[in-house]
């Protein structure tokens, strides 16, 4: 389960009878789907502080490293082409790190990093998103939709505007396009 929502803010939302997720299988599907999608749209982890591991491979000359286990509070290794570095080696930023020397090849970041809490926009933008699909999940491919009641327009698969609202100041600088 990865979602940060609390299951009884979801049942008073839902009005949902039951008292877990695994009463839920499809809500709780759709709950850490949605924590995935909201991570892949920031650009970064929607999470507590964690230790995280995150390597990659650059080509030509790098100066700046950014990851995705952010606000960072501490590294505790960077490896560069199978060279350990030391902390005179680079800065943290507020994205990752900048590299004292410029460097090239094969990385990995071990740092940890998160938030203390989750901030109050994020956690309303996932409960947000969670109740959303799981009220239309019948529905979500369709973009028209008629039924008895007359009809309506689904956005389909996306985030919500309000979502992405909640979420913008969040984006990590990667997803900007800088």
């Amino acid at each position: 389960m990865t979602t940060i929502v609390d299951f009884d803010d979801l049942k008073t939302m839902l009005g949902l009878k039951k008292t877990s997720f695994t009463d839920y299988p499809d809500l709780e599907l759709i709950a850490d789907q949605v924590h995935a999608d909201l991570e892949s749209y920031v650009g970064r982890k929607l999470d507590v502080i964690g230790k995280k591991t995150e390597s990659g491979i650059t080509v030509g000359i790098v100066e700046h490293i950014n990851i995705t286990n952010l606000p960072i509070t501490e590294v505790s290794s960077v490896i560069i082409d199978g060279d350990t570095l030391t902390s005179a080696d680079y800065i943290i930023n507020n994205y990752g790190i900048t590299l004292t020397a410029k460097n090239l090849g094969s990385w990995s970041i071990t740092s940890k990093g998160g938030f203390k809490s989750i901030p109050e926009e994020i956690y309303r933008a996932e409960l947000s998103q969670i109740v959303y699909e799981y009220q239309n999940k019948n529905n979500l491919a369709a973009t028209n939709f008629t039924n008895d009641g007359g009809s309506t327009q689904l956005p389909g698969f996306v985030i919500l505007r309000h979502v992405k609202d909640m979420l913008a100041k969040y984006i990590h600088v990667d997803k900007m396009g800088y």
